[in-house]
């Protein structure tokens, strides 16, 4: 997927989220890229609003691969365990 939001800039978390709802319908619980997490609906009210508004190259900023355009995101949807992330495909997302 082409990570492009609706404003032309690269998406937010949140976005990706809502794309997947309405792509696949999924309601997804846990968004990782590697061993980072970009969210998670467990934490609380706060973080998950930071989490949601972050775009996707900031956690790249911090994990120290500021340069990176290709991800692959994993997920856990609701109704999953997170052992559920290993039996779905990850999400290919090209940053602009």
């Amino acid at each position: 997927m082409r990570a492009v939001g609706a404003d032309g800039q690269e998406m937010t978390v949140q976005e990706v989220l809502d794309w997947l709802q309405r792509t696949h319908g999924w309601t997804v619980t846990m968004l990782l890229r590697g061993h980072t997490m970009l969210y998670d609906r467990e934490e609380d009210e706060e973080t998950r609003t930071r989490q949601r508004a972050q775009r996707l190259s900031e956690n790249l900023e911090d994990a120290g691969e500021p340069g990176q355009r290709e991800l692959e995101l994993y997920y856990v949807c609701e109704g999953e365990d997170a052992e559920a992330e290993d039996a779905r495909p990850p999400l290919l997302c090209s940053l602009p």
